[in-house]
């Protein structure tokens, strides 16, 4: 009986990942269609790497996020144009993601949180300026790489180092993303003011995720006033996330209508996590393990 007590937050773990599972294959034998298009499916895949995390192994967990952020910068570098002459700053972008997820498996995070703003930001740049003679659209290119490398493979490496400290204070935020994204997919349909859905957004969301993170805190060891802030907090990050992340989609040509694979379709649908998951690793790192 103890040991079972003491498994219920893996069985649970695997239990959502096989309901998932399930959903999904459901949905492909029936051919159904649903609004929030693939949404689900990069949803199975965070907890398929989170399952593996916490039933297997960390370190193959690593490069699970690892392989995820390649994918998402690979379809970031296919809708910017950069010019041939930078192809060595991309390339010295991808060899970055390997050494923050090794930062991250060994707990390295003082490298961890400065390989990406300070090295890579500084190494790209002279890889570019050694590579090519010509300087016009030379700082459009840097910028176009560093952002992408920050946004979408150091953000990546944030939910890394918070699944590191534990499996379900990921889970906690992947399912508090997933309300507050479904929420907001229905609340769209409803009002045309956008400041009513804003709030409409964030009110339709909140009571859920605060219950959510105060039932998951026994799991989380998240304290239970700070997981009311989190709570609280969680859905705000997330709707400033979609909506900074929405407006350049719109720059990339990327809308619901026309995304599919390597062309947006990742980006659309993880940009729920790009924000929330530096923002709650850095509020639990500086309130609660320091």
């Amino acid at each position: 009986m103890n040991n079972l007590l003491q498994n219920t937050p893996s069985i649970v773990l695997l239990g959502i990942f096989l309901a998932l599972s399930v959903a999904g294959v459901i949905k492909l034998t029936l051919a159904r269609r649903s609004g929030l298009g693939c949404y689900f499916n990069y949803i199975w895949i965070f907890f398929l790497i989170l399952v593996i995390a916490d039933l297997f192994s960390f370190y193959i967990a690593t490069w699970g996020f690892g392989i995820l952020s390649f994918f998402i910068l690979r379809e970031y570098f296919s809708l910017v144009d950069l010019r041939p002459q930078d192809r060595l700053g991309i390339l010295a972008s991808y060899f970055s993601i390997p050494f923050m997820m090794h930062f991250v498996h060994t707990d390295w995070y003082n490298m961890f949180i400065i390989s990406i703003p300070v090295y890579s930001f500084l190494f790209i740049p002279f890889l570019i300026s050694i590579t090519g003679k010509e300087t016009d659209g030379a700082i459009y290119s840097i910028g176009t790489i560093d952002f992408g490398l920050f946004l979408f493979v150091f953000c990546i490496g944030h939910l890394a180092y918070l699944a590191f400290y534990s499996t379900w204070m990921a889970t906690m935020l992947v399912l508090n993303i997933m309300i507050c994204d479904v929420s907001a997919f229905f609340i769209e349909k409803k009002t045309n003011k956008k400041w009513h859905e804003i709030l409409s957004k964030y009110f339709s969301a909140m009571p859920f995720t605060v219950v959510l993170t105060l039932l998951l805190s026994g799991w989380t060891g998240i304290p239970i006033n700070h997981s009311i802030i989190l709570g609280l907090m969680i859905p705000a990050v997330v709707l400033i996330g979609n909506h900074t992340i929405i407006y350049f989609e719109s720059d990339l040509g990327i809308t619901r209508e026309n995304t599919q694979p390597g062309r947006g379709l990742i980006i659309d649908n993880i940009k729920s996590v790009l924000y929330a998951a530096p923002v709650v690793l850095h509020y639990i790192r500086y309130f609660i393990f320091d």
